[in-house]
């Protein structure tokens, strides 16, 4: 049976190009897992079917090269046999040591008369990598790539927003499990089981987080052993990662009933949350938004810190901040952006407590891709 070629997800040639002009990169030089698979559709994530390339990167690198005109070339382990069936790139070798693929790639640059243009590389790329280009290319300008590859991944195409949607949709599922679970004396360790197999059983490849406090435990590092009690806040905070691509939901239960003040509290965020969803639309500064989404949570809440981030979904759980208490990117929203919208803010001893949802943006304004209800869960 004759292997039909694979297309792209995400990555275009001309959107490659437009970039890469943009920055005036003659050739771009992917080298972390998922902007290889971004611009190559090998399996190079830690959730692939078989992760083989993942697991043995530092022994067997997988590297691709853009050049300024969108032709491509990849570097990747000899003994893979499927290389066709993954990937749209044409031209690929194989080799059997990281000196190899580095001789490889060079090779390649110096073939097409790039060894004193301007090269543009990751800065999460492997030093021993970087040195090899440097010292093999020094009349080259070697540039921070890690702008070009965000610009060429921030608006999504119809694939990859349906594959952040079956994402999310998988999420919510595991989410209302472990909610549907939720029982007094019942372990932080058993309710992540469910979590686990919910995930599994609507066919996605895993995980990218498991986020679970159960009243003051610590949400960040579950599983030992915490129970649910009565009356206490707990939150599950759920990224899904369905064919390469990640959702972000999150929300908060309580066996019994809320604790004073809770509901008030809650209604407030997603008062912030519904704030950022009428007010994102293309061509919105992301700077002057985050003011104004602040300003707002303060005339509502007159105590403590409103917690307001918006960031991008993608390849990455957190691909950019667009805003956020620690850092901001100033620039405007575009049409095809699928964002991740999270308000919290502390609520006694319950660590912190918000509302998170999914979210593209369309020509008109924000389309949100989460449908669990907003408010807090009891059972």
């Amino acid at each position: 049976m004759e292997t039909v070629q694979p297309q792209p997800i995400g990555f275009s040639s001309e959107k490659a190009q437009q970039v890469l002009d943009k920055h005036n990169i003659d050739v771009l030089i992917a080298a972390t897992p998922v902007n290889v698979f971004y611009t190559t559709g090998m399996p190079t994530l830690h959730v692939a079917p078989n992760p083989i390339l993942y697991v043995l990167a530092n022994q067997f690198p997988t590297l691709s090269l853009v050049r300024r005109d969108g032709k491509e070339y990849a570097v990747t382990w000899m003994v893979y046999q499927s290389t066709k069936k993954w990937t749209w790139v044409d031209e690929v070798t194989g080799t059997v040591s990281p000196q190899q693929t580095m001789e490889a790639v060079c090779n390649k640059i110096a073939e097409w008369g790039l060894s004193d243009k301007t090269i543009g590389l990751e800065s999460l790329m492997p030093r021993y990598q970087y040195d090899f280009i440097r010292q093999r290319f020094p009349q080259a300008i070697i540039v921070d790539a890690d702008r070009a590859f965000l610009d060429m991944r921030l608006i999504k195409t119809a694939e990859e927003i349906d594959r952040i949607k079956k994402s999310t949709r998988i999420a919510e599922k595991a989410i209302l499990s472990v909610i549907d679970a939720a029982k007094e004396g019942i372990t932080d360790n058993e309710l992540l089981q469910i979590a686990r197999r919910t995930i599994i059983d609507e066919g996605a490849e895993g995980w990218d987080h498991l986020t679970m406090g159960l009243g003051t435990s610590d949400p960040e590092a579950p599983g030992l052993g915490y129970t649910v009690k009565r009356g206490e806040i707990n939150r599950i905070d759920i990224g899904v990662v369905s064919k390469g691509y990640i959702s972000d939901i999150s929300r908060e239960f309580v066996v019994g009933d809320l604790p004073e003040g809770a509901q008030e509290h809650m209604d407030n965020l997603i008062k912030v949350q519904e704030f950022l969803e009428q007010n994102i639309k293309p061509g919105v500064n992301t700077v002057q938004l985050y003011k104004e989404a602040k300003n707002f949570g303060k005339s509502l809440v007159k105590r403590g810190m409103v917690f307001v981030t918006v960031h991008s979904l993608g390849l990455e759980c957190e691909e950019v901040h667009l805003f956020s208490p620690m850092r901001s990117l100033d620039i405007a929203f575009e049409e095809g952006m699928v964002l991740d919208l999270e308000v919290w803010q502390s609520y006694r001893n319950f660590n912190l407590v918000g509302i998170e949802d999914c979210y593209v943006i369309r020509a008109s304004g924000v389309e949100r891709i989460s449908s669990l209800d907003k408010q807090i869960f009891v059972r």
